[in-house]
């Protein structure tokens, strides 16, 4: 820990010019190598708005989107709306800077010594390149989740709430941002800040559209992702999560994935239990980190560019710890790092083995559950008190 905190104090490393300009460069580098070559999946978005505003069916699959459809809710329409209005082109460009600045401000929000955000930066600048080069909303979503955790940390309850339904009502998965309802100091103010907001995301798509639409939306959302879910189970571009990493390496499809899902589930619950724990800020931040981390690993949705969030769960687990990190946790996160980001570059990663092992089996979730499930036990046994660096009894 002592040598990431001198390496990451050096002037070059360290700076937030250096840091800032490169994570602007980043999108403006990727949209020019996409110019007039943009990703299916930004027409994806961009259909949702105009879709909402001329009353089709947001979950359908259309001829121009080449046999894939949305399956983000009806309150997308807003967040894409600003660049569906421009250019194809333009509207791309600043659909990238859009998801690497909430990306950038999450992490710079994060109440975090200076180091550890660097080490952040500088840990997941790959990765942060995968969702730019397919123009995926999951940058934005791993920031959104940092953003919660902030908020609440710094006794914001009313946008805690906001970013949580927000996310809740673009993808179901941010209902985990509620795992940090325990944290929130003023709970009345945050539930009602939670129901209104909520009320206020369901309202807003009608008045581009109509009550009417909306409510059908919801309903086809429910039933596109049952259907999503189905074709998820053995896709090799989807499913790289712990459900599709064993499904994939068993080759079964007779099992229900609630075999998997139950007890990841049960595991997840435990630390919460330990409500002496609660106020420690390093209990706080594993329980922030292993959140990133399960909603990647226990969803069939899952694809390669949506480890962003649990690239930044991995630093915040090592990083945070107020124990001294032994050297299998550092050779840990090295491994984590080589597996998850650069095995998906042909620069650092020999591409036969992304071929024909990592992206068919899904391994690319193997380093993820690993941590998590060393995570789980740690908060599971170990005292987050400042200074204490002992295990405790379960």
């Amino acid at each position: 820990m002592q040598q990431a905190r001198l390496f990451f104090a050096k002037p070059f490393w360290s700076d937030w010019r250096t840091i800032t300009v490169i994570y602007a460069l980043l999108p403006i580098i990727v949209a020019l190598q996409k110019w007039d070559r943009y990703n299916m999946t930004y027409q994806i978005y961009k259909s949702v708005f105009w879709n909402t505003i001329h009353q089709l069916p947001l979950f359908d699959f259309y001829p121009y989107l080449h046999g894939d459809c949305n399956h983000y809710g009806p309150i997308f329409a807003y967040v894409i709306a600003p660049f569906a209005l421009l250019p194809d082109s333009w509207g791309m460009l600043l659909w990238l800077v859009f998801l690497t600045a909430t990306f950038y401000v999450a992490v710079r929000y994060l109440p975090l010594q200076r180091w550890q955000q660097v080490f952040m930066f500088w840990f997941c600048l790959h990765e942060v390149l995968t969702p730019l080069f397919v123009e995926q909303y999951d940058l934005a979503m791993a920031g959104v989740y940092l953003l919660i955790f902030a908020c609440v940390q710094r006794k914001q309850p009313v946008w805690a709430a906001f970013f949580i339904s927000l996310n809740l009502f673009i993808k179901l998965y941010g209902i985990m941002g509620l795992a940090f309802f325990f944290f929130i100091e003023d709970k009345k103010k945050f539930v009602a800040a939670l129901l209104g907001w909520s009320a206020l995301f369901f309202v807003l798509p009608m008045l581009i559209s109509s009550p009417e639409f909306v409510v059908q939306q919801y309903v086809g959302w429910y039933d596109s992702l049952t259907l999503k879910n189905a074709d998820n189970m053995f896709d090799s571009s989807t499913n790289t999560s712990l459900l599709g990493m064993v499904r994939k390496v068993t080759h079964c499809a007779t099992y229900s994935d609630l075999w998997l899902l139950v007890p990841g589930a049960l595991l997840f619950l435990t630390p919460f239990r330990r409500f002496d724990q609660f106020r420690h800020t390093g209990f706080r931040y594993a329980m922030l980190a292993a959140v990133t981390m399960f909603v990647t690993l226990f969803s069939t949705g899952t694809e390669s560019y949506g480890y962003i969030a649990p690239m930044t769960g991995f630093v915040i687990w090592y990083a945070t710890a107020p124990w001294q990190r032994s050297r299998l946790d550092l050779c840990l996160l090295i491994y984590a790092f080589i597996f998850t980001s650069l095995c998906t570059s042909d620069i650092f990663f020999p591409r036969w083995i992304w071929v024909e092992w990592i992206k068919p089996y899904a391994l690319k979730a193997l380093p993820s559950t690993i941590v998590w499930l060393k995570l789980t036990w740690e908060m599971n046994t170990r005292d987050y008190a400042e200074g204490v660096a002992v295990r405790v009894k379960s």
